[in-house]
């Protein structure tokens, strides 16, 4: 299915696998979350056409594997009121106290 496979622009984001072979209807969270964070504007336009609006943004709360620079964009690019900006996770004081850093402050 046409539909099911990642666009040529967007395989580069995908280095660790072999985008050709990205079932993208069995894994949308992992595509999704990897073009909110490295994608460019084709990609992105790409994803936006791809997926809707519900489902990124279901993503944009519940990833853990964005960075707080990301999630914030996101956040705002979507229009997200405050009270659904305190639901993403990567964005929580908890989240960023646990896995903020590497080195101790």
């Amino acid at each position: 299915m046409e539909d099911d496979r990642l666009p040529e622009c967007a395989y580069r984001y995908f280095w660790d696998i072999d985008p050709t072979q990205l079932e993208v209807g069995r894994y949308p969270k992992y595509v999704i979350e990897r073009l909110l964070e490295y994608g460019d504007v084709p990609a992105l336009r790409w994803m936006e056409r791809r997926f809707s609006r519900e489902e990124i943004v279901a993503v944009l709360k519940t990833s853990r594997r964005l960075s707080a620079k990301s999630a914030s964009f996101w956040a705002l690019y979507f229009d997200l009121p405050p009270e659904e900006r305190d639901e993403i996770v990567c964005l929580s004081k908890q989240f960023r106290d646990r896995c903020g850093s590497t080195w101790p402050r």
